[in-house]
């Protein structure tokens, strides 16, 4: 194969590489992938969100991460992919996606989406006990709410922190002013009254805990419902009125087995989820070492391609220097045949009266000059240039010669050869010196 061909070769396969990674496809395909998985997770079908988020991931990263759009559709990307893992309670996949999300609105110095991830982060934090990065996370996210003016998210806040990290830290009369401040701006109101109840009860306050706890217990949720009873049920048995513990304790019992039955259903469906989330991991860690092997063969392809190309122009250099060595040693096979040349020889070795005696047409002059310049590269026609050149700066004959490294006469006869052949000397009467200056 040519070296031109396999030039060519490597242009198309990266022509072709290009286009089988063209940009602005798969930036589409992550924006419409994007679409898809916050529509699941806005219909509760976290393993389909998962599905769909998985495949946005994979085409934003064929595209060039320095673009601010590029790293902004990433970001949201990563932070609803977090969000679809932790509600399957993979906490440990979740965090890394929430806080390079975090990393990448930051760079953009976008606030609004800086707050979410922030958010996400630090419930993340949270699930897996690490309750001080979970403060640290919620209480930055707070201030970039009050900064945005954002109530609705401010309030959300105050009471997730509430929950997370202050009533872990059974630190309650901050959660108790957090929380009132969160059920002021209209935050979940069963959550607020018995995250407020819970709180009371455990710092003694029997009384305010009642009033919140009954609040809590008219939520549609079972679970709240449940844990609203069974701190009432304690509060009155401590307080004496058995009557009321004991029909609390019914409620409790009743609203247990339904939170129950509630949490089966849920749990059989995290289960399934849980495996389909799985599969999606394997086929995506499948698919990224495909393309790695997919893309090491093809530059493994273009080196192999590269060292072909370069062996065979080394090797054509290599044939274009024997091939000159050879025409070279052809002209001087000639040479040692040209009558000139052989006269020469023949008076260098023995000169006699009878060897003087020779007659050497022009033709054959012409043809040993030929010669010479074919083998030793335009020789007259080089020396030819140096002589003109030094006479038209006004050399003498004799600092000619000298520079020439030839015998006065010889440089002589050497002129009157350029004039005759180059300068039509048999018509011109002026002298070499006099036509070379009138140039």
């Amino acid at each position: 194969m040519k070296p031109k061909t396999i030039i060519i070769s490597v242009f198309l396969a990266l022509a072709i590489l290009t286009a089988c990674h063209d940009e602005t496809g798969h930036f589409r395909e992550a924006e419409t992938c994007l679409e898809q998985g916050c529509q699941h997770i806005a219909d509760k079908q976290t393993e389909a969100a998962a599905q769909s988020l998985s495949l946005a991931l994979l085409a934003i990263d064929r595209c060039d991460p320095t673009k601010p759009e590029v790293k902004r559709l990433k970001g949201l990307i990563e932070d609803n992919l977090g969000f679809a893992y932790w509600k399957h309670e993979l906490f440990d996949e979740a965090l890394p996606l929430h806080t390079d999300a975090a990393h990448l609105f930051r760079d953009l110095g976008n606030d609004t989406l800086l707050m979410n991830a922030l958010r996400n982060c630090a419930r993340t934090a949270a699930s897996i006990g690490d309750i001080d990065a979970a403060q640290k996370h919620y209480d930055e996210a707070l201030q970039l709410a009050k900064k945005l003016n954002d109530e609705t998210t401010e309030r959300e806040l105050l009471l997730n922190s509430s929950l997370d990290v202050l009533m872990a830290k059974e630190d309650y009369g901050q959660a108790i002013e957090r929380v009132s401040q969160a059920l002021a701006k209209g935050a979940d109101a069963d959550a607020c009254h018995l995250t407020l109840g819970l709180a009371h009860y455990y710092l003694s306050h029997d009384s305010l805990a009642i009033v919140h706890l009954n609040e809590a217990t008219h939520s549609d949720k079972a679970g709240v419902r449940m844990s609203a009873y069974q701190s009432l049920h304690y509060l009155y048995q401590f307080a004496g009125d058995y009557q009321k513990a004991l029909e609390c304790h019914e409620l409790f019992n009743d609203n247990m087995m339904q939170a129950d039955r509630e949490h089966r259903s849920e749990q059989m469906q995290h289960i399934k989820a849980d495996y389909d989330l799985q599969m999606q991991k394997n086929n995506l860690e499948a698919e990224q070492k495909l393309k790695s092997l997919y893309l090491y063969l093809i530059l493994g392809g273009l080196v192999v391609a590269l060292a072909i190309v370069l062996l065979l122009l080394r090797q054509k250099t290599l044939n274009a220097k024997l091939k000159a060595e050879e025409i070279k040693n052809q002209l001087e096979l000639e040479l040692k045949k040209n009558k000139v040349y052989v006269t020469a020889l023949a008076l260098t070795e023995q000169i006699t009266a009878s060897t003087l005696d020779f007659n050497l047409k022009e033709n054959e002059w012409d043809d040993f000059v030929t010669l010479i310049d074919k083998v030793y590269g335009n020789f007259t026609k080089r020396l030819m240039e140096k002589i003109c050149c030094l006479t038209k700066q006004g050399f003498s004959n004799q600092v000619i010669s000298i520079l020439m490294n030839l015998q006065t006469n010889s440089y002589a006869r050497r002129k009157s050869r350029i004039k005759q052949e180059k300068m039509n000397g048999l018509e011109d009467e002026r002298s070499f010196e006099e036509i070379i200056d009138s140039l």
